[in-house]
Order: structure tokens, then C-alpha cells, then sequence
């Protein structure tokens, strides 16, 4: 296996995020909040502050509203 095959395996898998919808748009996107604040524009609907399932940039599905928590080790 290349080296360049082996940059594409991981660049080609699909990104999954939970995020929190902050604003919706009359073009079928919304913007969310991540975990780190940083926010983007994905596409999908949802309500406000609900926690949803990003993929690809994509809305696909609410996720549970639990509590985040960051641990280091």
C-alpha cells in the first residue's frame, strides 16, 4: 500500500459530530454550536437548542441532550 493510499483511507471516511442548532435558515441549513463553540453551517433542519448528529456536513438525526463532559488523563 502507497503512501498516498494510505492518506486517502483516512481522509475518505465521513466526519460525525453532535452539535447544538443555534439558528435556522429559510434555505434548508442550520447553524450549529460545537462542543469547542466553534460553529458552522450544516445542511437539515432542527429546532433551536436541540442536539443534533452532523455528518458530512449534514444534519442526519437528533442525538440525546446529555451532559458534556471532558476528561483528561
Amino acid at each position: 500500500m502507497t503512501t498516498l493510499n494510505r492518506l486517502n483511507a483516512i481522509i475518505s471516511k465521513p466526519t460525525r459530530f453532535i452539535a447544538t442548532v443555534t439558528a435556522t435558515h429559510n434555505n434548508d441549513t442550520c447553524t450549529v454550536r460545537h462542543s469547542d463553540n466553534s460553529t458552522s453551517l450544516v445542511f437539515g433542519n432542527a429546532p433551536i437548542n436541540q442536539q443534533v448528529y452532523i455528518n458530512d456536513g449534514r444534519i442526519t438525526g437528533n442525538a440525546a441532550n446529555l451532559t458534556f463532559v471532558e476528561i483528561e488523563v
